[in-house]
């Protein structure tokens, strides 16, 4: 990985199942389990003054710690967590994609097209590997007829799947000039939600407050940073089985948004 971004690397290194669930993931994909980090995290920043990419690292650090995600030695680990503000995040995603199209064979269109043909001032994108519910490597299939497959012993569940998603590592791309005008703390957090959640959170049903709208708002409704919401799915996220079907880990973290709105309002 450091060869492939080695000019964003080097520039980190400096900075240092119920009815809601159906309804919000359908399908096959609602029984394969959400990605998330298994490895220490270590947070780069790329683009921001020296000052802010450090204050960023350790906002994005203290978050991961809150969550109770084990932490890189952040003197001399290698990011997986890569932030970069630049003045052109389409192009540059276009111009990887232009030089190293093997990097993006394993994302499907959905996944191309958020990361390549967003609108917005934000994208991201996740090297994700499936291994099996201990972490063992599943290996890759050498054709139509091979699929990947791995050899575990395992009691047989109906509530668990035997493998689980790990995110390697991530990259969150942000326009420059959106970031104008905001706190550190607003965009450490904004990526804090999207490195470590992907676009997961989108997937809630219902209307809720998250600081991934910190680009789509006004001025006066900007989120200031992680909401109740978004903390509550970041915990549920990473405090359950990593081999939990997706649209069991979704619904239990639905159901304790509702509970915590509904405390709220009393």
């Amino acid at each position: 990985m450091r060869h492939l971004f080695a000019p964003l690397l080097a520039a980190a290194a400096l900075g240092m199942p119920n009815t809601a669930a159906a309804q919000v993931y359908g399908g096959a994909d609602r029984d394969i389990p959400l990605a998330r980090f298994q490895d220490p995290l270590c947070p780069g920043i790329v683009g921001l003054a020296l000052g802010s990419a450090q204050d960023m690292v350790s906002l994005i650090r203290e978050n991961a710690t809150s969550l109770g995600l084990p932490l890189a030695e952040g003197e001399t680990c290698e990011p997986n967590l890569i932030v970069a503000v630049l003045d052109d995040p389409k192009g540059y995603a276009n111009q990887l994609k232009a030089r190293r199209p093997y990097l993006f064979k394993d994302l499907g269109r959905e996944q191309k097209e958020a990361f390549f043909d967003a609108a917005g001032p934000a994208r991201s994108w996740a090297r994700i590997l499936t291994r099996t519910r201990d972490g063992l490597a599943i290996y890759e299939s050498n054709g139509l007829t091979t699929p990947e497959q791995a050899t575990v012993m395992a009691a047989h569940s109906r509530i668990f799947v035997p493998t689980r998603r790990d995110v390697v590592w991530t990259i969150v791309l942000l326009d420059k000039k959106a970031v104008q005008g905001l706190t550190v703390t607003q965009v450490a957090d904004y990526a804090t939600m999207r490195g470590l959640a992907g676009n997961a959170a989108e997937r809630l049903s219902g209307p809720r407050d998250t600081v991934l709208s910190l680009f789509d708002s006004g001025a006066d409704a900007r989120p200031k940073g992680l909401t109740r919401s978004d903390q509550i799915f970041l915990q549920t996220l990473y405090s359950t089985m990593p081999n939990n079907p997706a649209a069991v880990t979704l619904a239990m973290a639905e159901r304790k948004i509702a509970e915590a709105s509904r405390t709220a309002e009393r």
